[in-house]
C-alpha cells in the first residue's frame, strides 16, 4: 500500500518534471527566436552581463510560471474523457498534465507579448542597448519585466 503510493507519487513527480523541463527548453528556444542577437554567443563568448541578466530574468520568470502551472487549479469539467463517477488516477493525471502544459504555453506567450510591448514603449532599441552597448540597466529592466509578468500570471493561475 505505502509502496504503491510511493511509486505513484514518484511517477507523478517524474512526469511533471519532464513537462516542466520541456517547457523551459521550449521557452529558451522561443527566447532565442524572438531575440535578434545570439544569446548563447553573447553570454558564453562575449561575456555580456546585460544579456546574462536578461536570460536569468527569463529563466526566473519561467520558473515562476512552472510553479503556478503545477500548482494551478484544474477544472476537470472541461475534460470530456473523465468519467464523472470514478475517474482513474491516470485520467486525472492526464488532465492535470494537459492543464499544466497549456498554462506553461500561455505563460510563454505572455512573456513574448511583454517583451514586444517593452520594445514598443521604450524610446530606444533594447536589442542594441543589450547587445552592442552592454547596458546592464536595460538588461535588468528586461529581466524585471519578465519576472513581473510571471508574478502576475502566477497570481491569475493560482
Amino acid at each position: 500500500m505505502v509502496l504503491n503510493h510511493f511509486i505513484d507519487v514518484s511517477i507523478e513527480i517524474l512526469l511533471y518534471f519532464i513537462v516542466s523541463v520541456a517547457c523551459l527548453f521550449i521557452g529558451r528556444k522561443v527566447l532565442d527566436w524572438i531575440t535578434p542577437y545570439d544569446l548563447s554567443n553573447q553570454n558564453s563568448t562575449e561575456k555580456n552581463l546585460a544579456s546574462g541578466i536578461t536570460l536569468a530574468g527569463f529563466f526566473i520568470a519561467m520558473a515562476i510560471i512552472v510553479h503556478a502551472s503545477v500548482s494551478g487549479v484544474v477544472d476537470y469539467e472541461m475534460f470530456s474523457f473523465i468519467e464523472k463517477d470514478d475517474p482513474s488516477r491516470f485520467t486525472l493525471l492526464s488532465a492535470e498534465l494537459i492543464t499544466t502544459a497549456v498554462y506553461l504555453f500561455l505563460g510563454i506567450v505572455c512573456l513574448i507579448l511583454g517583451r514586444r510591448s517593452l520594445d514598443w514603449i521604450t524610446p530606444y532599441d533594447l536589442n542594441k542597448e543589450i547587445q552592442e552597448e552592454r547596458n546592464v540597466g536595460v538588461g535588468a529592466i528586461e529581466a524585471s519585466i519578465y519576472i513581473s509578468i510571471a508574478i502576475i500570471i502566477h497570481g491569475i493561475i493560482v
